[in-house]
């Protein structure tokens, strides 16, 4: 299993109410809450940061902005996501989410395209994430937990605009904006 680690990224690609955000497309949404749980501890020294109390939780869900560079086929390469969602911050902001600006490491190896890494905050709050139930061995009590959390998600997901195709990216890049 990969170290992964989450921190607050001041450097790099700053957020306008112009900008766009590109959010992948995972066809299994259950897949997408379970993660977005799952990965939620990595953000407890964020939220130490940021005064949030120790029983707080976020559900993040990964983004990118989209800039001249950054174009959503580049963003894709190596990967095998096949379609996005893409959103004005400006919408998201009117509907009160938080976007952070992240970075993301695995096996501390920086992701190279964290200079416009963002962390849409699905929701935020006190013993927010049923992980126990997430993890159960009964069938119900997870779906249950889901059901859950799906109204969240809901809301963000009605945001994200339509599934768009990606172009597929040229294989063996190395994920170079500047080409």
């Amino acid at each position: 299993m990969p170290d992964l680690s989450v921190v607050w990224r001041d450097w790099g690609h700053r957020l306008t109410s112009g900008d766009d955000l590109l959010q992948f497309e995972v066809v299994d949404r259950n897949q997408v809450m379970l993660r977005s749980a799952a990965v939620s501890g990595l953000y407890r020294l964020i939220q130490d940061e940021r005064d949030h109390p120790p029983d707080w939780q976020v559900l993040p869900l990964s983004c990118f902005a989209v800039t001249g560079p950054w174009t959503p086929s580049r963003l894709a390469e190596g990967t095998r996501f096949r379609a996005y969602r893409r959103v004005h911050v400006s919408t998201l902001w009117a509907a009160k989410f938080e976007v952070w600006p992240t970075a993301t490491f695995t096996d501390a190896t920086a992701d190279p395209r964290n200079e416009v890494h963002y962390d849409l905050i699905v929701a935020a709050g006190e013993n927010l994430i049923p992980v126990d139930e997430l993890r159960s061995t009964a069938k119900p009590v997870r779906q249950a937990a889901r059901e859950r959390l799906r109204p969240l998600f809901e809301k963000v997901w009605a945001l994200l605009g339509d599934e768009q195709p990606l172009d597929r990216p040229h294989e063996g890049s190395t994920m170079n904006p500047e080409r």
